[in-house]
């Protein structure tokens, strides 16, 4: 259950260090952007950007034209980098939501499989395995 504002600005008052604050509120702190989102969690998870692309199956260039906002980016391709941040389900469905698309959905059956992935912890590879054993759209 989220909390309220008052219960947020109590816990803050009593919490020295902003990165801690953030990592014990996920879903009650919100971003201003891909940009900033994308780089909290590079930096919370000590990860390169080069890196994540490549695990998100996108070209580095085209990758970073999605975060800055040069670029518009399909709701699959959000969803790559998600995979590509490692990010837990409800990290995966804030950036999801940030980037303005619609967030992952259970009663989709193609989102299903992506929803268990992400709790499971899977790579895009076998994401577009599972996808594909079921006759859904991969990532590409």
């Amino acid at each position: 259950m989220k909390k309220t504002t008052d219960d947020l600005w109590n816990e803050m008052l009593q919490t020295d260090n902003v990165d801690e604050f953030i990592k014990n509120n996920p879903e009650d702190v919100f971003f201003n952007g891909l940009e900033e989102f994308f780089d909290y969690q590079l930096k919370t998870k000590n990860l390169k950007s080069g890196k994540v692309f490549e695990a998100a199956m996108i070209e580095r260039h085209f990758g970073h034209q999605i975060i800055t906002g040069m670029r518009g980016a399909t709701r699959d391709k959000i969803i790559q980098i998600c995979f590509g941040l490692k990010l837990n389900l409800s990290e995966a469905q804030q950036f999801i939501k940030i980037s303005g698309n619609r967030e992952l959905y259970a009663r989709d059956h193609r989102d299903l499989v992506i929803i268990y992935a992400i709790k499971d912890g899977k790579s895009l590879i076998e994401t577009n395995l599972e996808l594909e054993k079921r006759n859904l759209s991969v990532f590409e």
